[in-house]
């Protein structure tokens, strides 16, 4: 009985063990991103550092629907900011459209997609 529970507990540990090191990342590793997750992260860091500068501070969040070939971009308000005017979210959302429309022009395969901007 005794055995078996030492066995037990070896095969228990060398599982452990081994799963933790499928799990365990190689951050080394070669990685290429789809056009679709170089496209989401390149534009939200683009309209990040834009509207930095901006008075009103702003959160980007961009997704890329492949399927309706559409880059589509959600700006708010930053954390403690107040509720900007309407003027304001129209602001916002003309230069981030224009920004936007003028990154994608610079790439054949990106050109043609369609570009939506909203302020909630």
């Amino acid at each position: 009985m005794h055995q078996m529970k030492t066995r037990l507990m070896s095969l228990l540990v060398c599982i452990l063990i081994a799963a933790g090191q499928a799990l365990a990342a190689d951050l080394d590793a070669p990685y290429t991103p789809t056009r679709a997750e170089w496209l989401r992260v390149y534009l939200a860091e683009s309209v990040k550092i834009t509207t930095d500068s901006w008075p009103l501070r702003v959160r980007v969040m961009v997704t890329v629907v492949n399927q309706n070939q559409q880059v589509m971009i959600t700006l708010k308000p930053a954390d403690g900011e107040k509720k900007p005017t309407r003027e304001q979210r129209d602001a916002c959302i003309a230069a981030v459209s224009e920004m936007v429309n003028r990154a994608l022009a610079g790439y054949a395969w990106s050109k043609d997609l369609k570009v939506s901007v909203s302020f909630v």
